[in-house]
């Protein structure tokens, strides 16, 4: 037996809007990320080529070398007196520092889910609490789900930790097609909500297997995701649609500048044992 159970979400507040970035732009943001990930990768190895090293070693691994060189012992530094967890900080007085644990009052809350969008026209949800996962179907489309991040309501700190999986029907009908050709039968991923949702306002379903009380905690969670994700969906989509742009940047610089093997140069030496 399965029970459905169906709530309607109310949109919250306003939403957050961020820059949208050309194509031009992209390709300016990656040629001046590589340059700082050039100039790092060159400082690197010049602070490593400048100890001097008393023996090396050289090998090739795929087209490049890895150099071993053996510098002299570093000293490590004292070890200064442990911080005393109930001595205040220096700066900050007692009275100071109740006040400041006083305002931290947002509950951390861990939020485990994983989606499979289907389409853009719905969502199947899967949340994780305690030892028990819930499947939930909505007719929200949880395409920019990976750009969330952590977020916070009036009262909670949510840190989401998840996957985030899209089923395209037009690429599925594509597959059934060409195993059909091949003379194969092609099990398609593409699924349907268990129920009809009643309007176009978002609306989530939550489907227990055998019945059974769900604890309030879901749908807490569900409540504060939904109207969290729809408040922002805009500046979601928007990150969605930057990193697009930034990935095909990435792959045009790619393009005019193929990759050149590098050497690989490491120091090692002894820190607690005299040099042999």
């Amino acid at each position: 037996m399965c029970l459905f159970l169906t709530f309607s979400v109310n949109l919250l507040g306003q939403e957050i809007m961020k820059a949208e970035i050309s194509s031009a732009t992209a390709d300016s943001q990656i040629e001046a990320r590589m340059d700082v990930a050039k100039s790092k990768a060159a400082l690197l190895k010049t602070d490593t080529l400048a100890e001097p090293s008393v023996r090396e070693t050289v090998s090739s691994i795929g087209g490049r070398d890895l150099i071993l060189r053996k510098i002299l012992p570093i000293p490590l530094p004292k070890a200064s007196g442990a911080l005393k967890l109930n001595e205040p900080l220096q700066g900050f007085s007692a009275e100071l520092l109740q006040r400041i644990q006083e305002a931290q009052v947002l509950e951390p809350v861990q939020l485990r889910l994983s989606a499979t969008v289907f389409g853009g026209e719905y969502t199947e949800l899967t949340l994780s609490l305690e030892k028990r996962r819930y499947e939930i179907w909505t007719n929200v489309d949880f395409s920019y789900l990976p750009f969330l991040g952590n977020f916070a309501t009036d009262t909670r700190s949510y840190n989401y930790t998840g996957f985030n999986y899209e089923i395209d029907s037009d690429l599925e009908r594509k597959r059934a097609i060409a195993a059909q050709k091949l003379g194969f039968k092609y099990r398609t991923q593409w699924r349907k909500p268990p129920v009809k949702f009643t309007s176009r306002e978002p609306e989530y379903v939550l489907v227990m297997e055998g019945g059974g009380i769900v604890p309030k905690e879901v749908y807490r969670q569900l409540d504060d995701l939904i109207s969290y994700y729809l408040e922002h969906f805009a500046s979601l989509k928007l990150s969605h649609d930057n990193a697009l742009k930034l990935q095909a940047a990435q792959e045009r610089y790619d393009a005019r500048h193929p990759e050149v093997p590098q050497d690989i140069i490491l120091n090692f030496t002894r820190v607690s044992e005299s040099d042999k």
